[in-house]
């Protein structure tokens, strides 16, 4: 059997490992478009700095490490098209030949497009987006001797390129249409990400940029009358998903403009699979569909294709539940399951319990539905958030109350445990 995937993003890479490990035989084979090696998004800002950084690469992805596991990557094509009813795809190479490759399962991997607003301006020189390494390789060649940079967006993505271009010190805006992290994030919870963002970072929050002024190149960002003066621009405002070549495969496309998948990560078409950026997923906790344009859920949904590809029954129960982790302005920012914001869209009410712990200067934000069951939960912390989030995680995934299962001992057993294993048991 010859497995094909279309990307070389954590959706791509997790689907051909896993086929290759539920059925060795079969032959995996990756097509991308990339001409560098599979690395981290999360953090990919440290290139605008260090362009020559290889703390992003992901060692178990790289060309060498999956043609140990016998899963070949073909780079620096594209595909252009294919026909499901002869299973082929049409590959163009970087000298503008197209030959035709053959499949048995075919995996679309094929991720996101940077969503920029429909405002004057944005085609002149010096506005850019970040997708990848190579995106944040050209914008760190290009404002290198910026003085000034706006930033619209204040997505993990957002907070991320202002806190590398603050560090390189740049003159950094940041413009939000409401607030920090609006749909992943409490209001509280924003509000308290706000407090821990560095003075020296200019936020414009509650306005949207209305043009890109310039001639030729930048000079400014008009909002709310104000004019910003800018060497560059980036938008940082979201993905939608890139279905080109789904569309051509004659796949059916949903409502929210991703290709529609079931729980086993199968298209519209029998033999095609899909996962990541360009997909919309039935929710874990409303069944309803929904785009997760999340690293973390990729990867799982990836796994699901993979074995479901392999001929496997499997069913993972974990594969569109949300997390996500990034650590910026040195805060622990982690949001696990549903927020109150995307619960609200999906129909569902919640609850919203908040816990602090001065001591680690930490936040969380806990959510509930109606039955009491945890759905969801976020987590601002000076340090050791990770552990909180996954707390978290493993709550949702197996619907716990939380009353029944609290998330950390109190602080004294937690003492008491630590000398115990040190010194021997504690008699009262």
């Amino acid at each position: 059997m010859k497995i094909l995937v279309v990307g070389y993003g954590p959706g791509g890479v997790a689907a051909a490992v896993t086929a290759k490990t539920f059925a060795p035989e079969t032959d995996v084979t990756i097509l991308t478009e990339e001409a560098v090696s599979a690395h981290r998004k999360p953090g990919a800002s440290l290139a605008l700095q260090n362009p020559d950084t290889h703390a992003l690469d992901i060692p178990d992805w790289s060309i060498v490490a999956l043609r140990k596991k016998h899963v070949r990557v073909v780079q620096g094509v594209t595909v252009t098209d294919g026909d499901t009813s002869a299973k082929t795809l049409a590959v163009q190479s970087s000298d503008g030949k197209v030959s035709k490759k053959h499949y048995d399962i075919l995996i679309l991997a094929t991720g996101g497009i940077p969503l920029v607003p429909d405002i004057p301006g944005t085609g002149l020189k010096g506005v850019y987006t970040m997708q990848s390494i190579v995106d944040a390789l050209t914008l760190g060649r290009a404002v290198a001797k910026a003085k000034s940079v706006v930033i619209v967006g204040a997505g993990f993505s957002g907070l991320e390129v202002a806190e590398r271009l603050l560090s390189m010190e740049k003159e950094v805006h940041l413009i939000m249409r409401s607030r920090p992290l609006r749909r992943l994030l409490e209001p509280d919870m924003s509000g308290e990400l706000v407090s821990r963002l560095p003075a020296s970072l200019h936020v414009h929050s509650g306005s949207s940029p209305k043009a890109v002024l310039g001639s030729r190149r930048v000079t400014a960002v008009a909002v709310d009358g104000e004019e910003i003066p800018a060497d560059a621009v980036v938008f940082m405002t979201g993905v939608r998903p890139n279905t080109s070549l789904a569309e051509g495969l004659g796949l059916r496309i949903g409502a929210l403009g991703g290709i529609t998948v079931d729980s086993k990560m199968r298209t519209s078409e029998k033999s095609v699979y899909a996962v990541g950026d360009c997909i919309e997923m039935p929710d874990a906790y409303t069944g309803r569909p929904t785009l997760m344009p999340i690293g973390s859920v990729a990867a799982r949904a990836g796994r699901q294709a993979g074995a479901a590809a392999a001929g496997s029954k499997k069913v993972y129960d974990d594969t569109s539940l949300r997390f996500q982790y990034d650590r910026v302005f040195k805060t622990d920012v982690i949001c696990a399951g549903l927020s109150s914001e995307i619960a609200k869209d999906a129909g569902m009410n919640t609850r919203v319990t908040y816990l602090e712990d001065t001591t680690e200067f930490a936040k969380l934000a806990l959510l509930v539905n109606p039955e009491g069951f945890l759905v969801g939960g976020q987590v601002l912390s000076s340090r050791m958030g990770a552990i909180l989030g996954y707390q978290i995680l493993e709550r949702v995934r197996t619907h716990a109350h939380l009353d029944e299962h609290p998330l950390l001992e109190p602080r004294h057993e937690r003492i008491k445990t630590m000398l115990e294993r040190t010194l021997g048991p504690i008699r009262s």
